[in-house]
């Protein structure tokens, strides 16, 4: 091999690669595509934040409260009873709100009666500490003693302070199709921060 052979393979040895723009713009497309799809992947499969509007989860959840909301687990296990949950009625809620954030008391097949401040699933009595020992009335709902229905859940905000949560009791079971996520982790304030229970 001449010197001037050797010479030349080792400058094209050096010289870097040019990317045409075509292939760049490709390649700037496909990152794209690819964070995009992770981020919704993200979102659908592991979780989302939201803020706490309102009392009705007090004392257990405050107003402006920040929790992650994850929804693995009600995709692979489904919801059980004490699980707080994410719901989508606004048909429900009314005063222009879509979501809700509530307590899962009973599910598919169970019974529930709420009389004399306490509530009753499959005819025993709920230990209820999150409610701040406060009793829980229906009086006048046609929900106050019922069984679930299949696909639904009957769900109750912590707080049951007389009008301060509008749940099951005002308007009755609610499909769990209707359920976006689960509470996971309050994440502010920073003073309570932790796991959602």
């Amino acid at each position: 091999m001449t010197a001037r052979r050797q010479i030349l393979l080792a400058t094209a040895e050096k010289t870097p690669s040019v990317k045409s723009p075509v292939r760049e713009v490709v390649e700037w497309v496909l990152y794209l595509c690819v964070s995009i799809l992770l981020a919704l992947a993200i979102v659908q499969f592991l979780g989302r934040f939201a803020v706490v509007d309102g009392n009705s989860m007090e004392p257990t959840l405050q107003n402006r409260n920040v929790v992650i909301i994850q929804n693995l687990s009600v995709r692979l296990y489904g919801v059980k009873d004490g699980d707080i949950v994410v719901l989508k009625i606004p048909e429900l809620l009314g005063n222009r709100r879509t979501y809700a954030i509530k307590r899962i008391i009973a599910t598919e097949g169970q019974k529930v009666r709420i009389a004399g401040g306490v509530v009753s699933v499959d005819g025993v009595p709920l230990d209820e500490p999150y409610t701040g020992d406060v009793p829980t009335f229906a009086e006048g709902s046609p929900h106050a003693d019922m069984e679930v229905p299949d696909g639904c859940v009957y769900i109750l905000g912590d707080n049951r302070n007389p009008d301060k949560s509008r749940d099951s009791r005002t308007f009755g079971v609610v499909n769990k199709e209707r359920i976006i996520g689960k509470a996971f982790v309050r994440l502010f304030p920073f003073s309570r921060i932790g796991m959602v229970q």
